[in-house]
Formats: C-alpha cells, sequence, structure tokens
C-alpha cells in the first residue's frame, strides 16, 4: 500500500507527464541489448522507503530487463518528484534529492540520495464531534488519545484512520447521517508547521425497532427473552451480534440471522429482522471406549432439543462398563435469561459392581443452573437411595434428602489443547436427619487444575484434590458419596479406589478425607506428539494425618482431534501400588 497527497499543481503535473508518457509509448518498449535496470535509494529506510519504492514507476523494472534508453530517462526524470510525492504523508515536505543515471556494462544504474529535510510538524488541532454523538463515551474516548497532537511530526495515515475510525463508530452507533463537516490540513512550509481541522457531526442517533422473530417453531415470547435491548434503547450493532452469538450457543438453531434494513427505517427507528432455521428435534448419540479402570465402555444417548415451543428440551443417556452402569434423564426449562439460567428435573439408575464397592443407586431431584460470566452455579435438591456393600461385608440402605451447591469456572482459549489455563470446580452438600434422611451429613470437596507453558514446546500440568465430610453415622454414608484415590485421574500406579481405609477384611471403605496432588511435564517433540513425566502422591483417610500413597510415571501424548490421548507407564511406590500399571485417557485436558 502507497500512502499519497495530491494538489492541484501536482494533478497539472501528472496530465503534462501522462501526455509525454502517451508520446514515448509509440517507440518500442524494451531495448534490442541485452541491459537491465538497478535502482539504487539512499538515504531512506522503513515505511519511508518502502513508499518510496511503491510510487517510483521506474522501480517496476528494478532487476528486469530495461525498457528503451528514452524511456528509462523518462522514468528516471520523473523519480525525484515522484519520492517528493511519497514523503509527503510521513511529513516531509522539503527534501533534498540528488539524482543519477548512468550505463555501467550491461545495467542502468538509477540512483538517488534522498535528504528528508525538517519534518511538518503539527501546530494548531481542532478537532470536534457535533451532533449527538458529542456526548457519546465512544467518541469521547477517541477525542481524549487522539493520534495527532501539537508538536508532532505530522503522519498524515494516522490522520485518515482516525477519519475512517470515526466513521466506523458512527456506524456501529446507529449514527447513520453522520458526516464529515471539515476536514482539512493546512501546510505552511515557510515555518514547516500544520494546522489540522476536523469537524465531525454525527447528526441524530437511530434507535432499536420492533424485533420481529418467525412464528414457527418457537414462541416468539420464547424468543424475546434472549435480547438484552427493547425497543426505543440507542441502536448498537454489538447487540445484534451477542443476540445472534446467543441464538446459535442455544443449540436450537442450524442458522440465524439478524437484519437491520435501514431502507425501512421510520423515524430514526430501525426494525429488526431475525431468521431462523431451526435443527433437528432430536439428535442421536453412540460412544465406544476403553479406560484401564473401568475396562470396555460405550453408551447411547438421544436429545430433544425442542421439545415445545417454549424452548423446554430433554436428554436421556445409558452408560455402560465393565464394572458400571447408569441410566439417566433430564428435563430442561429455560430460565426468564435462557443464555444464563435453566431449571431442570432429572432421575437416574445407577450400579457398580468393582474390586472395592458393590452399590445400586436411585436418584431424582431438580436443579437451578446459572452462569455468572465464568463462573457456572449449580443448585440442586435430591433425593437419594442406594444400598451398598464392601466385597461381600453386610449390606447397607440409605436414604438422604441432599441439597447441594457446585460452583465451577474453566478458563482456556482451546479446550481441546491448553497452552494455559486452569479449572477450579467447588462442592457443598449434605443433609439433616429430620429431613427425609436416614443420617446428618455435611461434605465439601475441591478440584482443581493448572496448565502453564514451560518454553515453546513444554508444559507444566498440576492438580489437586481435596475433601472432608463429618457424618453423624459414618457407616451408613452411601459408598458413592465417601472419598478415595487412586486410578487414571487420582493417583497413578494404582487400581480405580484402592487407597482409602480399610475394613478388617482389608476392604477399601472410603474415607472422610481426601487429599492428593499431581506434577507433570509434558514435552512436545513433534506438533502432534509429546512425551510426559510425572509424580502423584494423595490418600484417602479417617485420621487426623494422611498417610501419602506415590506414583510416578513416564506417559505418551498424542493430539487427537476428538482431544488429548495420554498413554502412562505408572509404577505406585507404596502398598497397594503396582509395579507398572498402565493408565489410558481421552478427552480434554480441562
Amino acid at each position: 500500500m502507497k500512502f499519497a497527497v495530491v494538489s492541484d499543481h501536482q494533478y497539472s503535473q501528472f496530465i503534462a507527464w501522462l501526455l509525454l508518457g502517451l508520446m514515448l509509448s509509440t517507440s518500442p518498449l524494451y531495448a534490442e541489448e541485452d541491459l537491465t535496470v538497478t535502482v539504487i535509494v539512499e538515504g531512506l529506510e522503513g515505511e519511508l522507503l518502502t513508499n518510496a519504492l511503491a510510487f517510483m514507476d521506474i522501480n517496476e523494472f528494478n532487476g528486469k530487463p530495461a525498457p528503451v534508453e528514452s524511456r528509462v530517462r523518462w522514468l528516471h526524470q520523473r523519480a525525484p518528484d515522484e519520492i517528493r510525492q511519497a514523503l509527503q504523508p510521513f511529513g516531509y515536505y522539503q527534501p533534498a534529492i540528488e539524482d543519477s543515471l548512468e550505463l555501467e556494462d550491461s545495467e542502468w544504474v538509477a540512483r538517488y540520495r534522498v535528504k528528508q529535510g525538517p519534518p511538518l510538524l503539527i501546530d494548531n488541532v481542532d478537532v470536534q464531534v457535533l451532533g449527538e454523538g458529542a456526548d457519546d463515551l465512544a467518541y469521547q474516548r477517541r477525542l481524549n488519545k487522539l493520534p495527532f497532537v501539537k508538536d508532532q511530526i505530522l503522519i498524515q495515515p494516522r490522520y485518515e484512520a482516525f477519519k475512517q475510525d470515526l466513521q466506523w463508530v458512527a456506524t456501529e452507533r446507529g449514527y447513520f447521517d453522520a458526516k464529515m463537516a471539515v476536514s482539512e490540513i493546512r501546510v505552511r512550509l515557510e515555518d514547516n508547521k500544520a494546522d489540522i481541522k476536523l469537524h465531525f457531526d454525527t447528526g441524530k442517533r437511530y434507535q432499536f425497532g420492533q424485533v420481529h422473530f418467525p412464528d414457527d417453531a418457537f414462541a416468539p415470547e420464547f424468543l424475546r427473552r434472549y435480547l438484552d435491548f427493547q425497543p426505543g434503547d440507542p441502536y448498537n450493532a454489538a447487540r445484534l451480534l451477542d443476540l445472534q452469538s446467543d441464538l446459535v450457543s442455544s443449540d436450537y438453531f442450524d442458522q440465524v440471522e439478524v437484519d437491520a434494513p435501514l431502507e425501512n427505517a421510520e423515524d430514526y427507528t430501525v426494525p429488526i429482522d431475525v431468521q431462523l432455521i431451526p435443527r433437528k428435534a432430536r439428535k442421536y448419540s453412540f460412544g465406544l471406549g476403553y479406560g484401564t479402570d473401568t475396562g470396555v465402555r460405550g453408551k447411547a444417548g438421544v436429545d430433544g432439543r425442542h421439545f415445545n415451543r417454549w424452548g423446554h428440551h430433554y436428554r436421556a443417556e445409558l452408560v455402560a462398563s465393565q464394572i458400571r452402569y447408569s441410566l439417566g434423564g433430564e428435563y430442561i426449562i429455560p430460565g426468564a435469561d435462557p443464555r444464563t439460567d435453566q431449571y431442570s428435573f432429572r432421575a437416574s439408575l445407577a450400579a457398580e459392581d468393582s474390586d472395592t464397592k458393590d452399590t445400586q443407586t436411585a436418584r431424582i431431584g431438580v436443579s437451578k443452573k446459572k452462569q455468572y460470566e465464568t463462573w457456572l452455579s449449580i443448585l440442586s435438591l435430591e433425593y437419594l437411595w442406594e444400598q451398598f456393600s464392601f466385597d461381600g461385608s453386610d449390606e447397607e440402605t440409605t436414604a438422604l434428602l441432599m441439597p447441594s451447591i457446585n460452583l465451577s469456572r474453566v478458563s482456556a482459549q482451546d479446550r481441546l489443547f491448553v497452552k494455559r489455563g486452569n479449572r477450579l470446580g467447588l462442592l457443598l452438600r449434605g443433609s439433616y436427619e429430620q429431613l427425609l434422611s436416614d443420617i446428618s451429613f455435611v461434605q465439601g470437596a475441591l478440584q482443581t487444575k493448572w496448565i502453564w507453558p514451560i518454553g515453546e514446546k513444554g508444559r507444566l500440568v498440576t492438580r489437586a484434590d481435596l475433601g472432608s465430610t463429618w457424618a453423624s453415622d459414618f457407616d451408613r454414608l452411601p459408598a458413592t458419596l465417601r472419598f478415595y484415590a487412586g486410578g487414571d485421574n487420582s493417583v497413578r500406579g494404582y487400581s480405580l479406589d484402592s487407597i482409602g481405609p480399610r475394613d478388617d477384611d482389608d476392604n477399601v471403605v472410603g474415607g472422610k478425607h481426601l487429599l492428593v496432588g499431581s506434577l507433570e511435564y509434558q514435552y512436545y517433540f513433534l506438533d502432534k506428539w509429546g512425551i510426559a513425566a510425572f509424580v502423584d502422591t494423595g490418600d484417602a483417610f479417617d485420621t487426623e494425618t494422611p498417610e501419602f500413597k506415590t506414583g510416578v510415571g513416564l506417559g505418551l501424548r498424542w493430539l487427537s482431534p476428538v482431544g488429548p490421548i495420554r498413554v502412562d507407564l505408572a509404577s505406585g511406590l507404596d502398598e497397594p501400588g503396582d509395579t507398572v500399571r498402565l493408565h489410558l485417557n481421552i478427552g480434554p485436558d480441562l
């Protein structure tokens, strides 16, 4: 791109040179001799040099076969004026230029020695925003940070960019009749000064009119809950983009178009038209996988994306592995603001028959989910019934009415491969024996994971899990609510849930408290392949102090299209650790 300033005098010169060029063009374009052109510009650098070369027509032949001699000399004669014109946008109006053209061996050498001269400095600056936009904070911020001020060198590209920015703000914020009332730079070459006068008249600001939604798959009254503006509010294009993004993110629609046709505006009011193409009413999903803790596992599910015109939807999923199965369903009702609020009713049946425990669990409950910026809050009230035993021990049956609050946050730019990010989860739940519960208990838990870049190819991954429980009768606390350690996502080198307090028959029965930590370094020697070294330690315990069990190991990492695949070989250094244990995990880091 080249920057130019054109005056009436220069325009007349351009016409004269054009006529001369047309006369010369009747002669052959290229010389018969095997000559080339070399262009040398001295005294300039950076954007000044770049713009000068872009303006110089003779530079088009630099390093190429030369035209006939008359054309070379004509192009050379024009070059000093072209250099002067190229320097003006950057504040240099009086350069001194020495030029020479010599035929050396088989090339024309065109040389230009440039002294930029004194720069043109800005003297008086008169920039005003007129009309309703004069009080707009968007314009006030720009007026407070002008890119050109008194005693600076006059850089005209900054001036032009500022003018375009004023017009962009007008389009963005609804000043559709805005115009440049005054736009001039007065140059005083006698004292190397320039005065800037720029008056921008925004005119009247338009406002939002009625928002028209289609009346087919969804009730317009429901869709209007996605609006964060009302008819009569000042126009703001960013809010229309937010509306489109929110509707796309709702999972109701395949295509969303939000249009504000100015040709339909009346009395400075712009109507909004929203066109929607709904997704298929149901989505089916199937999956098959393998985990060293669970063995072969699979799942099948269905999502009812829009059960009715008010955005109600449901989901059901069956998950089964060699040691566990669960069948659950959830009916979801959007809240007053469906972008952040929703209510749900859910029920599930689950069972586990592992080396540690044998459980049958039924749950039914209600919850309210709300998104606060980066935090997700889930308030729940759940009735839980569980029958459980530990490898042949006597069965216990416990029922609990259990309120809970769960806060979580994930911060990462790319969830599939996180270079820097973190995850934090907080859980508090409990029951009271006098309220439809067999025991009273209170439990809190914290889960966190952090990822930091180390150099260009390395990552440091840290993880911590903490928890504590108080129960009036811990022996009757359901097995699924107790703490365990060991497994793919806990202390590697130990089998799933193998770390914890044991009964008289050496069965792991779960603990009141949990403390687990992990430190891992990953190095990616190829774009998609990496190696890892890690140490995990932790314990699930009932006593005042834990007896940490530690595992160390090495791993292989592959960044697959569905997320990182992690293959680890770990050794448990304490009982009941394995000498070598394979761990396999697939899925996002956070």
